[in-house]
């Protein structure tokens, strides 16, 4: 009797993750499933141990891990590994996603995800909450959402930005709003994200279902290489991610019309917000372009704003004794 066919692929991307990948693969291989699965991991030469811990569970569980282990590191190169290897080795008529240092910590994760789909086919994923583990910080993992019950997720939500919505270890999506990639993911790739353009595209494609059980945990700072990696801290990779952002969101504005559009724009105004008040431009904060953000703002910020607008001398001086450049 022939195999049932492939219902679901995952796809996981490594890249030295030796600490952790064996939670990743242990969380895939837990899923308690009543269709097949596949999981394909791409490691992108990895220099520590990684992708022996790989080969060891693609040993164990031949069934279900179909590694790809590449020779020379392709995001280095600028390829994209789920475009150039992992998306056209799926076989599974939904997609979902976990990188290398997160993992999935409910068994029954997949499951609830899939049954939801196949009873609902106007919805483009189904996504859950998240644990975020603070690395070092030495506090417990805690959801990364209000926990209020099971709810639809809609554009206006997402197009805010990833800490609105989900988590990319919690996605569950039709393959064709997956693989089918907008030009704007491409646009996220340049500035090395896509989960925001990704997000932003399973909205636009129909609805999104959000299940309030914590069924993964996101790493933060696992990996002092990983693009998001004190993205709050350093200066010049805020500039990068923020600029990224904006840029991206321009690219969404051809998809889009009326409400959303409108939305899109305001999200657009708020970044650009951000990039002058990183960038030290705080006089431009309060003409009238940004007015309406700027009042939004705690009365800390708008005092602070004031003085350094009063006292430019002094804070050109500050921005520069603090690296912040010009």
């Amino acid at each position: 009797m022939d195999k049932a066919p492939i219902k679901l692929s995952v796809t996981c991307m490594a890249y030295n993750h030796e600490a952790y990948i064996r939670d990743a693969l242990e969380g895939f291989v837990s899923q308690r499933t009543d269709f097949p699965f596949e999981v394909l991991i791409s490691d992108d030469a990895s220099t520590d141990g990684t992708a022996a811990i790989i080969r060891e569970y693609a040993e164990k569980y031949p069934d279900i891990i179909r590694p790809f282990f590449q020779e020379k590191n392709l995001f280095s190169q600028g390829i994209d590994p789920l475009d150039a290897v992992l998306f056209p080795a799926a076989r599974g008529q939904y997609l979902a996603a976990c990188e290398g240092d997160d993992c999935w910590t409910d068994p029954t994760k997949l499951q609830r995800q899939v049954d939801f789909l196949d009873a609902h086919p106007d919805y483009s994923a189904c996504v859950h909450n998240s644990l975020g583990d603070f690395i070092g910080s030495g506090q417990d993992p805690k959801p990364l959402f209000p926990q209020t019950g099971d709810r639809d997720i809609g554009f206006d939500t997402v197009v805010r930005g990833m800490s609105f919505c989900f988590h990319t270890s919690s996605i569950v999506a039709r393959r064709e709003w997956i693989v089918r990639s907008p030009d704007f993911r491409y646009v996220g790739w340049k500035y090395q994200f896509t989960d925001y353009a990704v997000a932003i595209w399973l909205a636009l494609n129909g609805r999104i279902r959000f299940l309030d059980r914590c069924m993964s945990t996101y790493r933060i700072g696992s990996n002092a290489g990983a693009w998001s990696s004190g993205v709050g801290q350093y200066y010049d990779k805020r500039i990068h991610f923020v600029t990224g952002e904006r840029e991206m969101l321009k690219a969404v504005l051809p998809h889009v019309t009326g409400e959303q559009r409108a939305q899109t724009e305001q999200v657009i105004r708020e970044r650009e917000f951000e990039l002058l008040y990183l960038q030290g431009r705080t006089e431009e904060l309060v003409k009238p372009a940004y007015r309406d953000l700027f009042r939004a703002k705690p009365f800390s910020f708008r005092a602070v704003t004031r003085l350094k607008n009063a006292f430019p001398r002094l804070h050109r001086w500050y921005r520069k004794k603090r690296g912040y450049g010009e």
